[in-house]
């Protein structure tokens, strides 16, 4: 079982009622989306902290 945190987050209204709008037809909820995107950040983040180290070395 997954641990799970709820977080209160700051998002421009205006943005957020757009988001909702488009999601909404998809099916997409923010919380998974949101997830989902940190999750993708974090890996490209992991890949650039790889190659730094790895021109380091060279």
């Amino acid at each position: 079982m997954l641990a799970r945190k709820s977080l209160n987050i700051t998002i421009e209204p205006g943005i957020y009622e757009e988001f909702c709008d488009y999601a909404g037809k998809k099916g997409i909820r923010v919380s998974p989306w949101v997830n989902a995107k940190m999750k993708e950040f974090i890996e490209e983040e992991r890949e650039a902290e790889a190659e730094k180290t790895k021109n380091k070395k060279s």
